[in-house]
């Protein structure tokens, strides 16, 4: 291990490989590592669902406009578009972060070390260029201090300061997801009651084909239903409008819970890193359970 250290010092390691050293357990680091990675990796999947969310909204907004003339200015189309930039930036630097975290692990590799810095300087260039969300809370101050940080120790080089600069960076990074967190719901409910909008006036103008709700019953017997007459076209139009009602409410709770969930998670992982930060021991080594609630409402809008 000594040999190691020694080479991967000289190399230019900063930031979470001196943690692995430093802490008195250093297979808590590789654990923190690796569900650091899967943290990361769902936060990037979830801020690029927020962003499909937005694409959405703007062709939600051209629909209504061509079909039913509500209005969809150039104001509004850039606002849209503003927050979809900031939340893709969100998304760069949780993929940095995971890059940063699965860099920890190659411990053997004569790349490590490069790759450590590499992806520090990315990370920390990345916190830097955040920005506030349109009609979002300021940008935690404490969030630009922390890539200021990271960018400080790789340029010159010092790995004692590395485990607190990461736990630093989680520390911001909880904040600021907590402070935007009704921001994302928001935009969350607006793609939805968009959607819902236009598909509840797609149905009262009988331009949506309701036989599709037919199968629960048609499907166990291989039957097709038929172009229904208008009496169950009425029906069948209704039954829709009220499903609209109780899926968008699910949608919306899914996603609320979802949020709260990588919230959580992120939570959780600050608080381990911060164990490891100050030598003590990391309690669990799987990674945080709560993560699995973003992987299912994920799955279910990707």
């Amino acid at each position: 291990m000594k040999t190691t250290r020694q080479f991967l010092y000289s190399a230019g390691v900063l930031l979470l490989l001196s943690c692995v050293f430093a802490c008195k357990v250093s297979d808590d680091a590789v654990a923190a590592a690796q569900q650091m990675t899967a943290t990361s990796a769902q936060l990037s999947t979830y801020y690029g669902a927020i962003s499909d969310s937005l694409t959405d909204t703007i062709s939600l907004n051209e629909l209504n406009l061509s079909l039913f003339g509500v209005p969809f200015g150039d104001a509004d189309r850039q606002q849209i578009e503003q927050a979809r930039a900031e939340i893709l930036k969100r998304k760069d630097l949780a993929q940095s972060l995971a890059r940063l975290s699965s860099s920890m692990s190659a411990l053997t590799s004569s790349k490590a070390s490069s790759d450590v810095a590499t992806a520090a300087t990315a990370l920390g260039n990345q916190i830097v260029s955040i920005k506030a969300l349109p009609n979002g809370s300021p940008v935690p101050a404490a969030l630009g201090k922390a890539g200021d940080f990271l960018i400080q120790i790789v340029q010159q080089h010092e790995e004692k300061k590395a485990a607190q600069a990461m736990d630093a960076t989680l520390a911001a990074l909880v904040d600021l997801f907590a402070k935007e967190k009704p921001v994302y719901d928001s935009l969350a409910r607006q793609h939805i009651f968009l959607a819902k909008t236009v598909a509840n006036s797609l149905i009262k103008r009988q331009v949506v084909d309701p036989t599709p709700m037919l199968q629960p019953a048609l499907k166990p017997f291989s039957l097709s239903a038929v172009t229904p007459d208008e009496h169950l076209k009425s029906t069948l139009r209704t039954l829709a409008e009220n499903r609209l009602d109780t899926s968008a409410e699910d949608v919306n709770k899914r996603e609320a819970d979802a949020s709260t969930a990588m919230l959580t998670t992120l939570q959780e992982m600050g608080s381990r890193v911060h164990l490891l930060a100050t030598e003590k021991r990391m309690p669990f080594r799987g990674n945080p359970f709560s993560l699995k609630v973003v992987e299912s409402w994920a799955a279910s809008v990707i």
